[in-house]
């Protein structure tokens, strides 16, 4: 008969865990807390009489363990004035877990101290319209175990939850008994459309390897490059500095006429490769806030490049310095990001070949190439 009871309160504790009530357990670090969800393009306002100071944990959800994605803004007001934006971390919790139908993993949470002045009394959270979902926990400083509900429910809706909530036996997607799959209510049409939007980046340090398919001023045949890049921010979520070094050859292959003093016009074959290893140091531009998934960037560096001209058995290096610019997009992956560019640089140096003077002629290693570059972020 004992055993029966306990069945039956943990039957009813794993109920309260569903999409129905008004509080969802989240659990990391091998706590559990309840958890009030706030859907994309949704509002909960909570009585918060002042003067007092209030305690907004904010956490989101995440489709993958690794996932890394640009942070997700929360709009707060106080009695309908907006008061600030609260940045919502876009980094996944591995070992986390979300105790609802949806599950996936919490995200590092964002904890954020707000001051009710005498005669306040309430506080309005809002997720954006083709945002994210995210649980939000509101409490006072003063009592950080008493959770604050929305208006409109009654707190013993929510006691269950943070009593007996089941952290080690609630199970996965999948794992649920047919009971459970059958009284599931169909998710709601908004909440699908905000899950399928792609994560954006947050502008974070990363490295990783680059290749690019292009054209030279002075060549007859295609540019492919390939190298290794890098960054790292130095300005909140818009400039960024990194480098890559690399590798890419100029051919020449053609038949040139040429007017001899003597011989008169001749043909002169001309058939050589000019190795280049480019050493690219860039401040990028990262366009804050964009719409949809991409992150525009644009981005201006200085290069050193190391050129190598080969001509039948004859071989000559020479160092020049020139200019690069690119301009592109990037977008987040669920581990690392993508990165699309065009770009051109440019410098000159004497290579050994003559103008109709006699005299050195500066040459162009000039290329304009569409690059792409997987970028692991830390």
């Amino acid at each position: 008969m004992f055993g029966l009871l306990l069945f039956l309160l943990n039957g009813v504790a794993f109920a309260d865990l569903t999409d129905d009530e008004p509080t969802t357990a989240i659990t990391v670090d091998a706590k559990t807390d309840p958890y009030v969800p706030l859907t994309s393009g949704t509002s909960a306002t909570f009585d918060t009489p002042g003067p007092q100071k209030i305690m907004v944990q904010s956490r989101r959800r995440m489709a993958g363990a690794g996932q890394r994605a640009k942070h997700a803004p929360i709009e707060v007001r106080g009695d309908g004035n907006p008061i600030l934006t609260i940045k919502v971390s876009g980094t996944a919790i591995p070992d986390g877990r979300i105790h609802d139908r949806l599950e996936g993993f919490p995200s590092k949470d964002d904890q954020t101290l707000i001051t009710v002045p005498e005669g306040g009394r309430q506080l309005t959270l809002t997720a954006p319209p083709g945002g994210p979902d995210f649980f939000v926990r509101v409490t006072s400083r003063d009592n950080p175990t008493n959770l604050i509900l929305p208006v409109g429910i009654a707190p013993t809706q929510a006691a269950p939850a943070v009593a007996t909530a089941p952290v080690q036996d609630a199970p996965r997607s999948g794992e649920q008994d047919k009971k459970d799959n059958t009284e599931s209510k169909p998710e709601p049409k908004k909440r699908q459309a905000a899950r399928n939007t792609a994560p954006q980046n947050e502008l974070q340090a990363g490295a990783g390897m680059e290749m690019g398919l292009g054209i030279a001023a002075r060549g007859t045949h295609m540019v492919f490059h390939l190298g290794a890049t890098g960054r790292y921010p130095i300005y909140k979520d818009l400039l960024s500095v990194g480098g890559s070094i690399g590798w890419h050859r100029i051919g020449v292959e053609a038949e040139r006429p040429v007017t001899h003093p003597i011989s008169g016009d001749i043909s002169y074959s001309a058939d050589w490769h000019t190795d280049i290893v480019p050493i690219i140091a860039r401040v990028s531009v990262h366009v804050p806030y964009p719409p949809g998934p991409l992150t525009p960037i644009a981005s201006a560096g200085l290069g050193a490049f190391i050129a190598t001209r080969t001509d039948g058995s004859t071989s000559t290096t020479r160092l020049a310095v020139g200019p690069e610019l690119a301009v592109g997009v990037e977008f987040g992956l669920p581990v690392g990001l993508l990165q699309t560019t065009i770009s051109w640089a440019e410098a000159r140096t004497q290579m050994g070949n003559q103008g109709t003077d006699g005299q050195a002629v500066a040459e162009t290693l000039a290329t304009t190439r569409l690059n792409l570059a997987y970028l692991y972020v830390f």
